[in-house]
């Protein structure tokens, strides 16, 4: 009988001290949660990322077609600077005259807000053209357009191009050389492996490079007052 007794008085200080832990390990906690408490994203933070996920479901398909090189050259791109202009892109605009996109990003930089388009089928995770929307006012704008092995309705690829088959191109010099069209570089080389198209504050550029037998070339163009782009560097 008293080893019973004594049995029942052990387990009920070994409980006492068990409740007692508990008991400490709630309160700190609670302590902690006051003092540190858990982060979660601010509500407006929580209404963009749905707005993105909104503007994905917009601007994405399954499946996208490639924008065709000449389209891409008739774009005017809006600028940082200065006033919006009704001849400028929008995104909208963009998506409902060449199709859903295969991607969408949106994020702030030290530019401003930013959205990405991405055409065509992915290669090593990159998508054929790259597609960069500004935010000026209440809307993006196309400012740039970035793109690998473009296509085209009206100008094909050329297969042992040389260093030498770009000579007869020149530059403007702003006298009496008018500079090499694009069109007449496209129909006498074909398609580039690459090309960039960006602005500045008063120009709109258009940079391809090809990939020769026996080296690489350059060229950079300018579009003029007639929308035309003339070459302005070769290298």
């Amino acid at each position: 009988m008293e080893e019973m007794k004594q049995w029942i008085e052990n387990h009920k200080r070994i409980l006492q001290k068990a409740a007692n832990a508990l008991l400490a390990f709630v309160v700190g906690a609670c302590l902690v949660f006051m003092i540190h408490p858990v982060k979660t994203l601010p509500k407006d933070r929580l209404l963009s990322l749905s707005r993105m996920q909104e503007d994905s479901q917009r601007f994405v398909a399954s499946s996208s077609k490639d924008p065709t090189l000449e389209d891409l050259l008739s774009l005017e791109l809006g600028r940082e600077e200065g006033k919006t202009q009704n001849s400028w892109v929008t995104l909208s605009a963009f998506v409902k005259k060449f199709g859903k996109a295969a991607s969408f990003t949106q994020e702030d930089t030290s530019f401003g807000a930013q959205v990405q388009l991405g055409y065509g089928t992915p290669v090593k995770g990159l998508y054929p053209y790259t597609i960069e929307f500004q935010k000026q006012g209440d809307a993006f704008y196309v400012s740039s357009i970035q793109g690998f092995a473009p296509k085209s309705a009206h100008y094909q690829s050329k297969k042992n191009l040389k260093l030498a088959d770009f000579t007869d191109y020149k530059p403007l010099d702003g006298k009496k050389e008018k500079g090499t069209s694009v069109e007449e570089v496209l129909n006498k080389s074909g398609l580039p492996n690459s090309l960039s198209l960006t602005s500045t504050k008063d120009k709109q550029v258009l940079a391809l490079s090809y990939q020769v037998t026996d080296g690489l070339v350059s060229l950079t163009f300018e579009r003029d007052q007639s929308g035309q782009y003339r070459l302005t560097k070769k290298g």
